[in-house]
């Protein structure tokens, strides 16, 4: 029998929260450490409670991580030429591909036109 379902809603009892942050705080870093073994991954994960402590785990040193999170971005950011190639070898495709079946549906259109005309 699983759980039931909670309303995810501000706890308003201060004691309550903070259990309730330690516990989720825990369960979240043990998915982490299961993602980074299951699926090998490279997995980082920073939390800041209210009171504002830190709390931290990485598969790696979380400097690697976020150095490789930012190269990400800058690469998200700017496409290299290869990527923009192929961007527009896409577009190119996708407009032969509307065009061919413009063409098909008039033919089509034509033919059952004509079929109608002979009835």
């Amino acid at each position: 029998m699983g759980r039931g379902k909670i309303e995810i809603k501000k706890i308003e009892n201060l004691t309550s929260r903070q259990v309730t942050f330690s516990k989720r705080r825990n369960g979240l870093l043990k998915k982490a450490r299961e993602l980074c073994i299951l699926c090998d991954a490279e997995v980082g994960v920073i939390i800041f409670s209210t009171t504002g402590k830190l709390y931290q785990w990485s598969s790696t040193s979380m400097e690697d991580t976020l150095l490789r999170y930012n190269r990400g971005k800058v690469v998200e950011q700017h496409p290299s030429d290869d990527q923009k190639a192929e961007q527009n070898s896409q577009s190119f495709d996708v407009s032969a591909l509307k065009e061919e079946y413009l063409k098909l549906r008039a033919a089509y259109m034509c033919d059952l036109e004509l079929q109608a005309i002979e009835w």
